[in-house]
């Protein structure tokens, strides 16, 4: 090569070279990561604590009395546990997220209202499982000065309520502290704490022997699988000659936890944000080809880098298996064609997102996969239009559902899949789940219809709108068989032959405001145009330039 022609080509490879620098940084623009944690997760943590149990007693009154254990480990395979989760209500009064121990709230007392009973450090335990929380640190996360040996626990409530000594501290049975499991063994005994519980609680006690306090336990069938501790314990308490009556206190909790603080705002918006950062994966790497498996991979790495974790088992799911609602075995793997129906968020520090997406595989709608997805959308929107404060989530002409079902009966009458534009038993063969749910440290925590009689939505709320259309291949098989079903059957056959297999749902978390609501999860493209874009741009870009 002549030293012309070489210079030439130097020159051509360093513009080349510059070029692909360019391009590379503009595409690295394209990726977006989940900001930092919000400053107030650390910097609010006790002050917000110290409101929830504040308002906690506030609902008591001072007769009440309030006993609540941390969760129980739960065992699979002998001697390995299931990763421990905290119990939703401990945690929301505590911020503490270890086993073995309890809070016991008594709003009437002189000094000692909030009382946490923590499991002791015992360095055996430690060497397998470890570090368990000192009172001092304890103390510094919840902000509750009383922090005192869980195995003086029943010892504790037996005082209190000498008639039920045998429920608490059975004979023979030495005492069940909180019911941490085994932490105890080979320690020394408890130090009681510097204070005469007989003396100090009187009122308290005398109360509860004239059976004038309110003892408030979980005493709910509904959570019999987590909470079958208190509902013993509050069954026994009922045995009692004359009873001690237990209220249960599950609508407080319910009432307390729908509207949230700014600091649980932050949280849940941080849970979105990691989410958003999980779905721009998918967009990118959802393509025909790819397990289903492959893009759970990608969400729970993301919440994992990101100090999360699932809110909830991921759903991803193609083809015909968007029509499941809850499908969660993840095994097939995408076709051309195929739609992608992915419900899947993050939970950070206890506080869940729920957020759901359709995509098309090939990067583009199919004109029928476009007719179910614009339907809707457009349902989504007019739920989005009545989340507003004193409007409900259902049962009204001004709620979410209403504004939801009008578009889907107004639709599918067009698309030719229901024949009566007034009948809702019609429209629930193809939208047969309800329009959402509040979320928090549940990611169905109690709607504003179950919080203690309240089913107006109020500012500092958060729910979720998430309509959804499924055309399953076997539903007009599973209608039962009578002469008005053959007739709508015979009338929706080319409709549903046209759709047959396309599911789709749309879900964002709103937050309800004194205006407009706030859709925390604006973030993850959902109108069928920027979904298409933001597709082929992401495609595009991972081309040239590694995800983040």
């Amino acid at each position: 090569m002549g030293s012309a022609r070489l210079r030439s080509f130097a020159a051509a490879i360093a513009v080349g070279g510059a070029l692909a620098g360019v391009l590379a940084a503009a595409d690295a623009n394209i990726w977006k990561v989940a900001p930092p944690a919000p400053a107030s997760w650390e910097r609010d943590r006790v002050a917000d604590l110290t409101a929830h149990r504040k308002a906690m007693m506030e609902q008591m009154g001072d007769k009440g009395v309030l006993i609540l254990y941390a969760a129980e480990p739960r065992n699979y395979a002998g001697d390995v546990d299931w990763p421990f989760r905290q119990e939703n209500n401990f945690y929301y009064l505590t911020g503490i997220s270890q086993t073995g121990n309890a809070l016991v709230l008594i709003p009437g007392a002189a000094k000692y209202r909030e009382i946490l009973f923590m499991a002791p450090s015992n360095p055996s335990q430690e060497s397998w499982t470890g570090h368990i929380l000192l009172p001092d640190e304890a103390r510094k996360l919840s902000g509750i000065d009383a922090v005192w040996d869980a195995r003086l626990l029943d010892q504790f409530l037996a005082t209190l309520m000498p008639d039920a000594k045998s429920v608490f501290m059975p004979e023979g049975a030495g005492g069940r502290g909180s019911g941490g499991g085994g932490r105890r063994g080979g320690m020394a005994a408890p130090q009681m704490p510097p204070v005469d519980w007989s003396a100090e609680f009187k009122p308290t006690i005398d109360l509860i022997a004239r059976r004038e306090a309110q003892i408030y336990l979980f005493d709910s069938r509904r959570f019999q699988a987590e909470l079958g501790r208190e509902i013993e314990i509050a069954g026994k308490l009922a045995m009692i000659e004359p009873p001690i009556q237990v209220k249960d206190a599950t609508q407080i909790f319910g009432s307390l936890r729908k509207v949230k603080s700014q600091r649980e705002i932050d949280l849940l918006q941080h849970a979105v944000d990691i989410t958003a950062e999980g779905f721009q994966r998918a967009y990118a790497l959802g393509v025909a080809g790819t397990p289903e498996y492959e893009i759970q991979a990608q969400f729970e790495f993301t919440f994992l880098r990101r100090n999360a974790h699932w809110g909830y088992p991921c759903i991803v799911a193609s083809g015909v298996n968007a029509t499941t609602l809850h499908y969660e075995s993840n095994k097939d793997t995408m076709k051309p064609g195929d739609l992608l129906l992915m419900d899947d968020a993050a939970e950070f520090d206890g506080y869940s997102a729920d957020v759901t997406r359709t995509i098309p595989v090939n990067g583009k709608f199919t004109k029928e996969q476009a007719d179910i997805y614009r339907l809707v959308w457009a349902a989504q929107q007019a739920g989005f239009s009545k989340a507003l404060p004193g409007h409900t989530e259902g049962g009204n002409k001004d709620s979410i559902t209403s504004a939801a079902n009008e578009v889907f009966r107004q639709g599918l009458l067009k698309l030719g899949l229901i024949t009566d534009v007034n009948s809702d038993q019609q429209v629930r063969i193809w939208f047969n789940h309800g329009i959402g749910h509040g979320i928090g440290l549940n990611v169905h925590d109690l709607t504003p219809a179950q919080a203690n009689g309240a089913p107006e939505l109020q500012p500092g709320m958060v729910i979720t709108v998430e309509p959804g259309i499924y055309i399953r291949p076997d539903v007009l098989d599973n209608l039962p068989k009578t002469p008005e079903n053959e007739k709508f059957i015979a009338a929706v056959r080319p409709a549903f032959e046209k759709y047959k297999g396309v599911g789709v749902r749309i879900e964002d978390d709103v937050l309800i405001t004194d205006g407009q609501p706030k859709v925390l999860s604006q973030g993850v493209p959902s109108k069928l145009e920027d979904v298409e874009a933001t597709i082929a741009q992401l495609r595009k870009a991972v081309k040239s330039t590694p995800i983040p």
